[in-house]
């Protein structure tokens, strides 16, 4: 009966458990990540901590994207953390989900000058080369999520145990604050400056059995990034148009505590002016990866996964690597956990 309990909990969990939570991060270098918008029951909250190593090499390109850490000519090496709260409740009859995000670390930038443009050079580039670092606190960020259709609103347990999804689709909106570290005479900043958000579509396929063990999705999210102008980059007016992005995740259910998926991602647009004068050239960058993502128990769940991007340009050599740890609980759940332990 013990056992059987447990597999129930387990099922009812599985929401929050197969989460991970880095959508709405700052930072719109990292991807959301497999399992993003699967929805969890009426009230449950998550919370998610989460580690990034990221090791960029942009030899000879002269792509701009400094909230993605990506200078012309540049080494940089980034140490992040990501911290997000979310909320999972029904909106208008319709699962949805509200999460803030905090983010920060620090950045180290070694540039080599030639053929940058010099509008991307701060005074403190003198000679062939210069080392720039940046480090604090990023901009946060809150993102509303809400199912459109293929999810009904998941209230009750007997909801999630009657729960088979197959096409699913969601709408996504994102805004992050400018209030994160940034300095005006640097090139190299944690923080934008400036307003920035998206809008994305997630779309899901569920197939297979939803039983812990026996799921499969696959899922596909287009989504455009808009920016407000950064009044004060290195003493210039920054613009840069719309940054489209595709992402994609083919997961898999390897036992009832373990799954994987095979990631991807692409980005473009994102071209730079500076005092309405175009620099650069636009973000063109395809990447693929792994996730891998353990549950040790009812509440707790830890992730790891690796990126590297693949096609798009050849003068950019990329890797990502992600640690994270995300812990789930609903209020009903907990009571009656301790209600079946005697407490």
């Amino acid at each position: 009966m013990k056992s059987r309990n447990r597999h129930i909990r387990l099922f009812v969990f599985f929401v929050t458990l197969s989460i991970i939570l880095s959508f709405s991060v700052p930072s719109f270098a990292i991807d959301d990540g497999a399992r993003s918008y699967w929805h969890g029951r009426e009230g449950t909250n998550v919370v998610s901590f989460q580690s990034l190593r990221v090791d960029m090499e942009a030899s000879k390109t002269l792509q701009f994207g400094p909230g993605s850490y990506i200078y012309p000519n540049a080494d940089v090496e980034a140490s992040l953390f990501i911290a997000n709260w979310v909320h999972f409740f029904t909106l208008l009859d319709r699962p949805s989900s509200l999460n803030f995000a905090l983010a920060g670390g620090d950045v180290d930038v070694d540039l080599t000058t030639a053929g940058v443009p010099t509008q991307f050079l701060p005074p403190s580039a003198v000679g062939s080369s210069f080392s720039e670092s940046s480090s604090g606190f990023a901009d946060p960020s809150v993102q509303f999520v809400t199912n459109l259709f293929g999810t009904p609103p998941l209230r009750s347990n007997v909801d999630l145990l009657n729960y088979e999804p197959t096409w699913t689709l969601d709408a996504a909106a994102m805004l992050a604050f400018p209030v994160g570290e940034y300095d005006d005479k640097k090139l190299v900043n944690i923080g934008q400056h400036r307003w920035f958000g998206r809008f994305a579509l997630p779309f899901k396929y569920h197939f297979g059995a939803f039983t812990p063990g026996y799921r499969k999705s696959f899922e596909i999210t287009p989504s455009v990034w808009l920016f407000d102008d950064n009044d004060d980059f290195l003493g210039q007016k920054l613009e840069n148009d719309p940054m489209w992005q595709l992402e994609a995740h083919l997961t898999k259910d390897f036992t009832p505590d373990f799954y994987g998926s095979l990631d991807a991602l692409y980005r473009n647009g994102f071209k730079s002016k500076i005092n309405g004068v175009k620099s650069g050239e636009d973000i063109d960058i395809g990447s693929l990866g792994f996730t891998l993502n353990y549950q040790l128990n009812d509440n707790c769940a830890i992730r790891t996964g690796y990126s590297s991007n693949v096609f798009g340009d050849s003068d950019l050599d990329t890797g990502m690597f992600r640690l994270q740890i995300v812990f789930g609980w609903h209020a009903a759940m907990e009571n009656l956990k301790k209600l079946q332990g005697g407490h």
